[in-house]
């Protein structure tokens, strides 16, 4: 609850977090010892950050990302 508030920069309820739609890491369930991070830098090496009150969406400001 509070890394969803922190990371959207919204108050955030406990009804809202019990049913939001925000998966924070996509794929989780295939992760391995062996799999890829689930997030990766880009071409320069930088990783996102998150946007809070920007993105409210996700967690990062990169689409797809968790």
């Amino acid at each position: 609850m509070g890394r969803m508030a922190a990371h959207t920069g919204q108050e955030i309820t406990f009804d809202q977090m019990l049913n939001h739609e925000h998966e924070y890491a996509p794929g989780v369930e295939k992760l391995g010892l062996d799999s890829p991070s689930p997030l990766m830098p880009d071409a320069k090496g930088k990783y996102p950050v998150p946007m809070p009150g920007t993105v409210k969406d996700r967690e990062y400001g990169v689409p797809g990302a968790a």
